[in-house]
């Protein structure tokens, strides 16, 4: 099974044309919630949402007629994933995840 990295650097992104997607949060915190810190145990969020999309990336194949739509498809689904994933007591992580189109 091939892991993200492996998805990315196997993608030509030229052959997508314009469409690239960002999926993040912009709340400061969010860094120390997905990987921890010397005090605090690691809850990650983000990375388990890629792995999850990227898992069923074959779905999404049959579900879309472009790479472009693929592209935007994925990124919706682990922004989906992302925001199932964020631990409901922090704040305004969960509210601030989002796909954006870059």
């Amino acid at each position: 099974m091939l892991g993200f990295t492996d998805v990315v650097n196997a993608l030509d992104y030229e052959s997508f044309g314009s469409r690239e997607y960002r999926v993040g949060t912009n709340v400061e915190y969010a860094v120390y919630v997905e990987f921890g810190t010397s005090r605090n145990q690691a809850q990650p969020f983000l990375r388990p949402a890629v792995e999850q999309a990227v898992s069923e990336l074959d779905q999404y194949a049959n579900e879309v007629d472009s790479p472009e739509e693929l592209v935007e498809h994925l990124a919706l689904k682990i922004e989906e994933y992302a925001k199932a994933n964020a631990v409901v007591d922090t704040g305004n992580l969960r509210g601030s995840i989002e796909a954006q189109r870059v």
